[in-house]
Formats: C-alpha cells, sequence, structure tokens
C-alpha cells in the first residue's frame, strides 16, 4: 500500500467523511507534485460502494463529461441527449447503486471559454439529475471553485478541500525517513534530505524524483 504523507492522509478522510454523510459535490484541488492523484486513488481505494470515473482516457481523447458518462453506462449514441441528463441515464445510475462519480483533471475538460461553459452546463445538469449521488471533482485549474461556487444552489453540499505540501522541515523529514527505510537496500540519490528540502521547497513529487529517479542516480 502507498505511503500517504500528512496533508494526503487527512484530505482523503475529509473528503470521505464528506462522501460518508451523502449528497456531496467536493472539488479537491493542489498545486502539482503534492500527490493529487495518489490522494484521489486512496479515496477510491477505501469506498465499499460502486462508483466510476470520468476523465481525460487516451482512448476517449476529445469526449466532453456527458459523452464519458453515456460510454461508462453504455448509451448507444442515438439516445445520448446534449443539453440535459435523460431520465433513464439515471435510473441506469441508480439500478447500478453508483454512490460516487469522480471528475479526475478537471483541467482537461476546462481549456478554452467555450468548454468551461459546457462543464460546468454539464455538471450542473449531472448534479440535478443525480441529487444523491455524490460527486468528487478533482483538478488545478486557477478559476474551477469559482464557477463551481454557483453550485451551492443545488441539492448537494459543495465543500472544497486543498491538498497541501509539508508544514515544515521536521514534518518533510520524518515522512521521507521512513519511506527511506521502507526503501534501504534501493539505490538512492546521494542528497541530504535538508539539501532536498531546500532545493524542492518541500514539494513530495519532486523530492521522490531525485531521491529514486535514475537520472539522479548516474554521477557520470
Amino acid at each position: 500500500m502507498i505511503k500517504l504523507s500528512p496533508s494526503q492522509f487527512a484530505t482523503a478522510n475529509s473528503v470521505l467523511a464528506a462522501l460518508t454523510r451523502g449528497r456531496a459535490f467536493c472539488f479537491v484541488s493542489s498545486q502539482p507534485g503534492f500527490g493529487l492523484t495518489t490522494c484521489i486513488e486512496n479515496i477510491k481505494s477505501r469506498l465499499s460502494n460502486p462508483m466510476f470515473t470520468i476523465a481525460d482516457h487516451p482512448e476517449l481523447a476529445g469526449l466532453d463529461m456527458f459523452a464519458q458518462l453515456y460510454h461508462h453506462l453504455n448509451i448507444d449514441l442515438e439516445f445520448q441527449a446534449k443539453n440535459k441528463l435523460p431520465g433513464f441515464a439515471a435510473e441506469i445510475v441508480s439500478l447500478r447503486e453508483i454512490s460516487t462519480i469522480f471528475v479526475d483533471d478537471i483541467d482537461m475538460f476546462l481549456c478554452g471559454e467555450s468548454a468551461k461553459r459546457r462543464t460546468v452546463q454539464q455538471l450542473k445538469c449531472i448534479l440535478t439529475a443525480l441529487p444523491t449521488v455524490n460527486i468528487v471533482i478533482s483538478g488545478r485549474h486557477e478559476e474551477a471553485w469559482e464557477m463551481f461556487e454557483l453550485f451551492e444552489c443545488l441539492p448537494h453540499c459543495v465543500e472544497a478541500f486543498t491538498l497541501d505540501g509539508f508544514q515544515d522541515f521536521n514534518e518533510y523529514k520524518v515522512f521521507f525517513d521512513s519511506i527511506l527505510a521502507e526503501n534501504s537496500k534501493t539505490k538512492l540519490t546521494d542528497v541530504s534530505l535538508k539539501a532536498l528540502y531546500l532545493d524542492t521547497k518541500g514539494n513530495l513529487g519532486d523530492t521522490f524524483l531525485r531521491l529514486f529517479h535514475p537520472a539522479y542516480l548516474y554521477k557520470g
């Protein structure tokens, strides 16, 4: 099991608590390198009820949010409404007992003004048609939360969560000391954690890269 940083663990627990309460619309944001993908995957692994993910998969490239939702529900093209989620789609979600829909990397659906407007409208339709289904959005788009704040009039409880880095060097050191102890037989870059902390500004992903990536182990 992947070890989570303190911020990843706290954020995952907070989101899971919101999902347990039900009718949640959660937006989880993070700067690059803080481990957002790992955090979201941990949340998914801890859910016992059925769920599915909308994301920018290569085989679904170019499809908007509605089209990907229809793909997951196995709804043929001729039955796909463009401006609303049809009642039979909501019935399929209910019959499958889907508790949560994840939208990973919302940024991929917000490229351009028309895409932003379409995504916001489609999300509103999904939230309206599926009032009891939890929705979890993750991403880094700076304007995303401002757009999603408009959803407060809907039946879901809107909550925002921010995945941060380490509070200080001590927290960083404790975490990576445990990582190094678990990987004592693995080749590592010969550099102090203090130097890495200063060089990476405590960035989780950048530190892993500099510790374990072969490019940093090569000294030629």
